[in-house]
């Protein structure tokens, strides 16, 4: 009886002792970023909304925004099916938001990496443009047609468009959708309004603003990528960890029948609650540079007007 009852006590033991460290991990994350929470506390910037950001990340990966939602969804099953596994009730909650959170952030790192790699092939097919109008004296669209068609590996969702033919301004409008980057729809941007303008107006440009300011672009993120990496690490790490913790307690009868009781049930949601509040500190010591973005169609429709 004695050892049943260690046994009985030893979730709470353990979870208790999670919690203190992650409750001291927050605290030492607010204190080293000198976190002020009224700050805190104002309403933040939602200039970005939710589901455009899970459009940049699909747009990172060069995924159809369809087949990121099937994925989504397809994971979100997998938690409700983890839930009914276990038999734990609040997991029929945390489950399925775990899987989206964790699933979107299992890849948006991945997506960023790989747009940082597009947005360099990007500028360097801006220079071949370049080239082919200077040297090779070729107009604008037939330039654009034969990027789209020999786009390489890393632009081939993205340069696309360029390749089909038909209304020019169209196809920009098409690419710079589909990238969902500043610097390419800051290219777009350039190239349909270069429509109306002499060839030697767009090299010039090309030269002494799209490619420099692009290249300060990704240096400044590239900086900040590494710090990213480092905190994403960290959180792959929390997160096996707390994971594997929950799958040994979940494997013992005698610990999955007290986390199905309402106290077990009440420890989980404070275990979650302390979890994602130390995820929140970390995503405060560097967030991603915010870039003008361009309403590309509507610069295509007053072009379109003024005749370009």
């Amino acid at each position: 009886m004695t050892a049943l009852a260690m046994v009985t006590e030893l979730p709470v033991l353990l979870v208790v002792g999670v919690i203190i460290a992650l409750a001291a991990a927050c605290a030492a994350c607010a204190a080293i970023l000198d976190v002020d929470l009224r700050r805190l506390s104002r309403p933040r910037d939602r200039r970005i909304a939710l589901l455009e950001r899970e459009k940049d990340i699909a747009a990172g990966l060069a995924w159809p925004w369809q087949r990121w939602v099937i994925l989504r969804l397809a994971v979100i099953a997998v938690g409700f099916g983890v839930a009914w596994f276990t038999g734990v009730a609040l997991l029929w909650v945390i489950g399925p938001i775990a899987g989206a959170v964790g699933f979107r952030f299992a890849l948006a790192g991945h997506a960023a990496n790989r747009r940082l790699k597009m947005e360099r092939a990007f500028l360097g097919q801006l220079r071949n443009l370049r080239d082919r109008m200077a040297v090779s004296n070729q107009s604008l669209d037939t330039a654009l047609l034969e990027l789209g068609r020999n786009a390489g590996t890393d632009l081939t969702y993205v340069l696309t468009p360029l390749a089909r033919g038909g209304s020019t301004i169209a196809n920009i409008v098409e690419m710079g959708i589909r990238a969902r980057s500043p610097i390419v729809e800051q290219a777009a941007a350039v190239l349909i309004w270069a429509r109306s303008r002499s060839s030697d107006f767009l090299i010039e440009t090309i030269d002494n603003v799209l490619v420099p300011v692009g290249e300060a672009q990704l240096a400044i993120q590239e900086e900040s990528m590494v710090t990213l990496a480092q905190q994403r690490a960290v959180t792959f790490a929390m997160s096996a960890l707390i994971g594997a913790m929950l799958a040994i307690a979940l494997s013992v009868d005698t610990l999955r029948t007290y986390y199905q009781s309402l106290g077990g049930q009440v420890v989980l949601i404070i275990v979650v609650l302390l979890f994602a509040a130390l995820v929140v500190f970390l995503g405060l010591i560097v967030r991603p540079q915010s870039w003008t973005r361009w309403n590309l169609q509507r610069l295509a429709d007053e072009q379109e007007k003024l005749g370009g």
